[in-house]
């Protein structure tokens, strides 16, 4: 009898051992594995295993009561964005978002625990270079159509000129004899009248005039204020645009916006848009926002609508830029782009 109460005692014991190491296991897991960081709302730090210290250096004691910021040293760009994802995470878990820091690229997911916000982080840097080489040949299928854009606006172009060349004949024609060619007045003005209207759609939809004539904000404003109104959508712009931007910046952001206003038109069903650029210290900022019905981003990426969306992150990363897409099922959608005005050598891939 005694014998089996020993035997249960030990058994006890070591039920109790195998618990206590268990513990210890998943500690020392939670320690080496991915960085994490636990923060309160204003951004202090309340928890931060090895790896995150590790991972960023940090020579500090413990980086506990220290804010995120003052611990990861962010450029402007990257802090504006990590901070609107912090906030925005007070109300909805967000997973696959990214900043970088100097050389390196990480991705995080955030999640809100209690009164507290959990951020696990992993390296990406090999994954944002192939990402980088993939980007690459599709700058290069934009570049193609962007071309394939001008030589199609001079090609239309000679046509036109054709239509003028045809209406001057009938002129002449006119001027020399009424008599004998007493319709080729007419005929002119209906050619000239063609000409100008097929004029006005080539360079609208290929290679708007007022982009080069008159600048990105006149082009802009041109472009609102002639797609929202016909549609009974509300549309107020503000457009500070800074003096002497490379006009590569312009085209694409004129294309960008262009993207976004089509989207705007065919799927958030908004009857209000607000349109806004201004400069931030070296930076460009674009903001779009409509009242619609909004959408889940990773569905819109999966389906048709989302090459759109691609495509206009793609047109962004290409200046250098970052995109902050803010939507929600029957909450509208804002677009938020963030462009460096001040030149960047482009990194060998």
């Amino acid at each position: 009898m005694a014998s089996g109460l020993l035997k249960r005692k030990d058994t006890k014991q070591s039920g109790s051992y195998s618990g206590k190491e268990q513990a210890s296991n998943f500690l020392s897991l939670v320690e080496e594995i991915s960085p994490i960081v636990a923060l309160d709302e204003n951004n202090i730090v309340r928890f931060a295993n090895a790896s995150f210290r590790k991972e960023f250096r940090l020579r500090l004691a413990s980086p506990v009561g220290k804010n995120l910021f003052n611990l990861l040293r962010l450029d402007s760009k990257e802090e504006a964005n990590l901070r609107e994802n912090l906030h925005k995470a007070l109300k909805t878990k967000l997973q696959n978002q990214e900043f970088k820091k100097g050389k390196k690229s990480y991705g995080y997911s955030i999640f809100k625990f209690k009164n507290s916000l959990g951020m696990i982080l992993k390296d990406i840097t090999e994954n944002k270079k192939l990402e980088k080489k993939i980007a690459t040949l599709h700058t290069q299928v934009l570049a193609s159509q962007e071309e394939e854009r001008s030589r199609l606006a001079r090609e239309l172009h000679d046509g036109v000129g054709q239509l003028i060349l045809a209406a001057k004949l009938h002129f002449q024609a006119y001027q020399k004899s009424e008599k004998e060619h007493p319709e080729s007045f007419g005929s002119g003005l209906g050619l000239i009248d063609k000409a100008s209207q097929e004029l006005r759609e080539i360079y609208t939809n290929l290679q708007p005039s007022s982009l080069k004539e008159l600048g990105l904000e006149a082009a802009l404003k041109s472009l609102a204020n002639q797609i929202f109104p016909i549609q009974k959508i509300k549309v107020k712009s503000e457009f500070k645009v800074p003096e002497k931007i490379p006009q590569e910046i312009q085209n694409q952001v004129f294309r960008i916006l262009q993207e976004i206003c089509a989207n705007i038109l065919k799927h958030s069903q908004a009857n209000k848009v607000e349109l806004k650029i201004f400069s931030e210290k070296d930076t460009l900022v674009v903001s779009a926002k409509d009242n619609g019905k909004g959408f889940k981003e990773k569905e819109a990426r999966i389906n048709s609508t989302g090459y759109g969306l691609e495509n206009i992150r793609r047109r962004t990363e290409d200046l250098n830029g970052t995109l902050f897409l803010e939507t929600e099922p029957n909450k509208g959608t804002q677009y938020v782009l963030r462009i460096p005005l001040k030149k960047r050598s482009k990194e060998k891939v």
